[in-house]
């Protein structure tokens, strides 16, 4: 049997005690782990519970830092890197960054989040977490107080955000009130906790704009910020001017490649073949159960191609986006199973804008935007996130069943787009045309993360780029650059992602013979860690 040295089992001591504190001080982060005992939890979100942590994280990083990295191999070593990354990450947008005190966002999403989690997991079965649910319901008030008093100087962007997924969590609470009641073995509490809660929404979105705002562009990072993000998240080492650079290539590469494909398909310009293709589709029903046929299509190809393999349990739902995500992104999402629970369910957000519209030239111009969805479900579900994340979630390691490294995750999934279409997965006429536009629109992300967290791209400058360069509508840019601001480097992981899987593909398949299926298998089982770390020793 073989002895585990005595820096891996220091290291695995401290990374388990350091989740456990972290999973008290944050109960509603446990619980979405799948951690039940959570449920009916919410921490208190004080300045004291925030700086507890700061000084948590750093003595942790500090003491996992002075383990030899030399001890550590394989596995071990990589969920040594991980955690590194997890805790460096952390660090910086706890302290240095510290996003608690200027975007409005982290606390009221929190708490909206703390119940829409719980009601999704158990739709099925709401008595089960309603106690908890009105456990949360009661915390809110507080919760979102404390919230409202740490805040300092927020970026006005994100106050604006804030207001919007306040007035969505309302909107929420009030549409699942009957169900709730119905559920509960207190009904007559459930109407005051709802609207003490709804009411704690509306003061938290008050007071947060009463705030001195901090400056418009204060959500931009920095370029050497942004390079140890890229070291951390995506396992690169590049400039901030090299990255950018690239995704210029990109643009230009694929461009022509968009180019050449409309007019193999008979049309002049790329626009030209894909607004006609989408102004004559017709999706014959309401999109949401277009997606849910879809994906149910494509998870019987996968099976039947033997693409990868699907493991036993997973299931996987297709949900409307609720009123407080919407405009978080612009067509659709996903939602991943609880890393540590038992019933390994995801959840495949469609995002139908249409919804929201008074007018029928809007609405239709809204649905087009979703043609080319089976690309989207591919990319969502099936060989995608979904099945990406059922495989992490069994791996033996529960530490690595934490990681997301956007690189990994969003990589696969654009490897799975190309492998669509190329495989024909996908067969309708338009669909490499469509991938490539999706891909180029990845580019211009590449362009765009660079500008807006250097400084040199205003929110509205960077919305221009996606309306000029892939026609988007004015709200699918402005929603596409909203998560862009919170979320630096993770928009320009996709296609670089992409093109590391590309590389080790042709090193593995091409070069040593591996089959497909062996291949994405053999990808899919380290969980979502940058592929740069993944093939270190291999």
């Amino acid at each position: 049997m073989k002895r585990t040295n005595r820096s891996v089992a220091a290291f695995r001591s401290l990374a388990k005690d350091f989740l456990e504190r972290s999973n008290e001080r944050f109960p509603e982060n446990a619980s979405r782990q799948g951690l039940a005992e959570f449920n009916a939890r919410l921490g208190k979100n004080d300045a004291a519970t925030h700086l507890l942590h700061n000084k948590d994280v750093a003595f942790t990083l500090e003491t996992v830092e002075s383990l030899p990295a030399s001890e550590f191999y394989g596995d071990d070593w990589l969920d040594r890197r991980g955690f590194l990354s997890m805790l460096r990450v952390d660090q910086l947008f706890s302290h240095d960054l510290p996003r608690w005190r200027d975007n409005p966002q982290v606390s009221c999403d929190a708490a909206v989040e703390s119940i829409f989690d719980l009601v999704v997991r158990h739709s099925e079965n709401l008595a089960s977490v309603a106690p908890a649910i009105e456990s949360r319901l009661a915390h809110i008030p507080d919760f979102l107080a404390a919230g409202a008093a740490n805040i300092r100087k927020p970026v006005p962007l994100w106050t604006q955000l804030a207001a919007k997924a306040c007035q969505g969590a309302t909107e929420f609470l009030s549409q699942i009130e009957a169900e709730l009641t119905a559920s509960s073995c207190n009904p007559q509490k459930i109407g005051p906790l709802i609207s003490a809660a709804c009411r704690a929404f509306e003061n938290y979105a008050e007071a947060v704009a009463k705030k001195p705002q901090g400056p418009a562009g204060g959500f931009a990072i920095g370029h050497g910020r942004f390079e140890f993000l890229m070291r951390e998240r995506l396992g690169l080492e590049l400039s901030l001017p090299e990255v950018r650079a690239e995704g210029f290539k990109l643009v230009a590469q694929l461009t022509q490649e968009v180019a050449q494909e409309a007019r193999r398909l008979g049309y002049r310009h790329a626009r030209e073949a894909l607004d006609e293709g989408a102004s004559t589709w017709d999706p014959g029903a309401p999109l949401i159960d277009v997606y849910r046929s879809t994906t149910e299509a494509l998870n019987h190809a996968v099976r039947k191609l033997g693409i990868a393999s699907i493991p036993a349990g997973e299931t996987l739902k297709v949900l409307p986006a609720p009123a407080f995500l919407r405009h978080q992104f612009p067509t659709a999402a996903y939602s991943a199973p609880p890393p540590y629970s038992k019933k390994q369910q995801g959840i495949f957000w469609v995002n139908d804008l249409s919804l929201g519209q008074t007018s029928n030239a809007k609405r239709q111009a809204e649905i087009r935007q979703h043609f080319g969805l089976e690309l989207t479900c591919i990319h969502e579900a099936y060989p995608g996130h979904h099945l990406q994340f059922a495989v992490q979630n069994r791996h033996s390691s529960k530490l690595r069943r934490l990681f997301a490294h956007s690189i990994f995750y969003e990589g696969w999934t654009m490897w799975c787009e190309k492998q669509a279409v190329e495989s024909g997965l996908v067969s309708h006429p338009a669909a490499r045309l469509i991938q490539l536009h999706d891909a180029l629109w990845r580019a211009y992300r590449i362009v765009i993360d660079c500008g807006l967290h250097s400084g040199e791209l205003s929110h509205a400058a960077a919305a221009k780029v996606l309306m000029d360069g892939v026609g988007f509508t004015r709200a699918r840019a402005a929603g596409d650059v909203n998560w862009y601001t919170s979320s630096p480097t993770v928009p320009m992981s996709y296609l670089l992602g992409r093109l590391e899987v590309e590389k080790l593909h042709k090193r593995f398949v091409q070069n040593q013979g591996w089959t497909l299926r062996q291949f994405n298998d053999w990808m899919l089982s380290h969980g979502a860690l940058p592929y740069a770390w993944i093939v270190r020793d291999t």
